[in-house]
């Protein structure tokens, strides 16, 4: 096996059993297999499950390096509970809890199994003024991108931080950030979007969302069944935009693990907002990466849900199609800027759902003055 698949493999290991981890000291180099961990943000549930399966990394270096990771990941989820009590303490109405900050709290079996680098909440549209408000008197600044520019994201135009948070300095890989506070995104609605590609998953959310008790304070929380319908979609569009995956594709395998789910109310809710062909290829790919607990039949039904080109690009989605698309080199070159940009429609417009989405997703690239490396141009 690749060190990757290893990985993976390793993570489907029930806590309690050592079947996964056979072979353990000849099969796998454990100092690349812990820079792997690391990398994609995987290092502490790899901790997490050779501790139950009452195992070590035969190297102690390399088990060192995985215990520390998961130290460093539990002591900023304590930062991060902390930073977000005091948002919900301030906050006028409880927003949903999105997400990391959701998952790594109420769905994942230890502290600190989760890494996340921002907090995702979701406002109702008259409830965001005041978030806005109370965001700035606790002393975050704001930074606003126009959702008609770029990829054009509609879900969040604004990002808060504060001003310490700002000075940090940033890494390229979101899972080894060393900062303390976390990035905050109040989110005006949960429609993913990228290039013209669009699958908006908001009607019906907030009505059927609950409230909870988020460490001592009051928010708001998906059912289970909007829970992974927003998992399996997010994941598919990091997917589509070449953002890194592996922890998402952990989110679906370890929230199937800890959650039940109202499977027919999930596969209606699918087939409602267009999403059907979306979580085909997300459940299908964490079922064969990652064992997910699954039953067969859903499988088969989403995959008669989905419309045929989309249900084709699910069973092409491989580990391999994953790693290319979430490990690719960076843009130097304004020529390599322009090929990216082909390239990125080309993988959007696989996921069109009709010839008007697919026309919209190639109109992006026609359209010129919305374009981040046009608007790089024209500055010099």
């Amino acid at each position: 096996m690749t060190t990757i698949e290893y990985l993976l493999t390793a993570l489907q290991v029930q806590p309690g059993s050592p079947d996964g981890f056979a072979g353990l000291s000849a099969e796998v180099d454990q100092d690349d297999l812990v820079i792997t961990a690391l990398a994609l943000g995987l290092a502490p549930l790899l901790h997490y499950r050779l501790e139950r399966a009452g195992r070590a990394l035969p190297e102690v270096r390399a088990q060192a390096k995985l215990a520390f990771a998961r130290q460093a990941e539990a002591a900023r989820q304590i930062a991060l509970r902390s930073q977000l009590q005091e948002i919900l303490q301030r906050l006028p109405a409880p927003p949903i809890v999105l997400k990391g900050a959701y998952l790594a709290e109420k769905v994942y079996p230890a502290p600190g199994l989760r890494p996340m680098n921002d907090i995702d909440l979701l406002f109702r549209p008259e409830d965001l003024p005041a978030a806005v408000e109370t965001l700035h008197a606790l002393g975050y600044v704001s930074k606003e991108k126009s959702d008609q520019l770029g990829p054009g994201i509609t879900k969040h135009i604004h990002t808060f931080k504060r001003p310490a948070a700002v000075r940090e300095a940033a890494t390229p890989n979101p899972y080894l950030s060393s900062g303390g506070d976390r990035m905050i995104e109040p989110h005006r609605s949960l429609e993913e979007s990228w290039f013209g590609l669009r699958c908006d998953l908001t009607p019906g959310m907030w009505e059927r969302s609950v409230e909870i008790d988020w460490a001592g304070q009051r928010a708001r929380a998906l059912t289970p069944e909007d829970t992974l319908l927003h998992l399996v979609v997010h994941l598919m569009f990091h997917l589509i935009m070449g953002s890194p995956s592996f922890v998402q594709l952990a989110d679906l395998a370890v929230f199937l693990e800890e959650r039940e789910v109202d499977w027919p109310a999930f596969l209606s809710r699918a087939r409602q907002r267009r999403a059907s062909g979306y979580a085909y290829a997300a459940l299908r790919l964490a079922a064969q990466t990652l064992n997910a607990r699954l039953p067969p039949e859903i499988l088969t039904a989403l995959a008669g849900d989905a419309p045929v080109s989309i249900r084709a690009a699910a069973e092409q989605l491989s580990l391999l199609e994953v790693m290319r698309r979430t490990q690719q080199p960076p843009l130097c070159t304004v020529t390599q800027r322009l090929r990216r940009g082909v390239a990125d429609r080309a993988e959007t417009a696989r996921w069109a759902h009709s010839t008007g989405e697919w026309l919209r997703v190639w109109w992006t690239l026609v359209d010129v003055g919305r374009t981040d490396t046009w608007r790089m141009l024209i500055k010099f």
